[in-house]
């Protein structure tokens, strides 16, 4: 019986102890503004470098698309000209044969693929000048993104101390 009385009285000892103890860490501390706002800074910084990392994604694309552009430029101008040489032949077979009205036509012919020519390597340079301007760029935001991200690494760290900081 008196194993029983201190079993029970220790129970109630142990009730007493702990019900406060339970209590008192169940409380949520009072938040703090300035963890708030630095929460608040923490995410918009993480959209920031969200839609940084879209941005770097669409210029991926363009430069791509500015490679393939290039390529079909190329291939253009490679047509064109042998377009030129065929031209050149058939003046001078219409020359030799003294055809005086074909000798004209073609004289047009090649002035055009000529033109043609020149406008494609005219694409050309257009097109190889955007695609260095757009990867410089690209190193450019990736160097930005690199710096942001730790920055941000930084600071939801420095949150995370704050934080523990205030719980205490």
């Amino acid at each position: 019986m008196n194993q029983v009385k201190t079993m029970a009285l220790l129970g109630a000892l142990v009730t007493v102890v702990w019900a406060p103890a339970a209590h008192a860490q169940t409380t949520t501390p009072a938040p703090d503004p300035q963890v708030q706002q630095d929460r608040r800074e923490l995410r918009r910084d993480q959209r920031d470098l969200r839609q940084d990392r879209q941005d770097m994604r669409q210029d991926a694309r363009d430069i791509r698309q500015d490679r393939q552009d290039l390529r079909t430029d190329r291939q253009d101008r490679y047509r064109d000209r042998q377009t030129v040489r065929q031209d050149e032949r058939q003046l001078q077979q219409d020359r030799a044969a003294g055809n005086t009205a074909a000798v004209q036509q073609d004289r047009a012919n090649l002035r055009t693929a000529r033109q043609a020519v020149r406008n494609d390597q005219h694409d050309i340079n257009r097109d190889r000048r955007d695609l260095h301007a757009d990867r410089r760029d690209l190193r450019a935001d990736n160097r930005d993104r690199r710096e942001d991200r730790h920055e941000v690494n930084h600071d939801h760290a420095k949150l995370h101390r704050d934080r523990n900081a205030a719980a205490k």
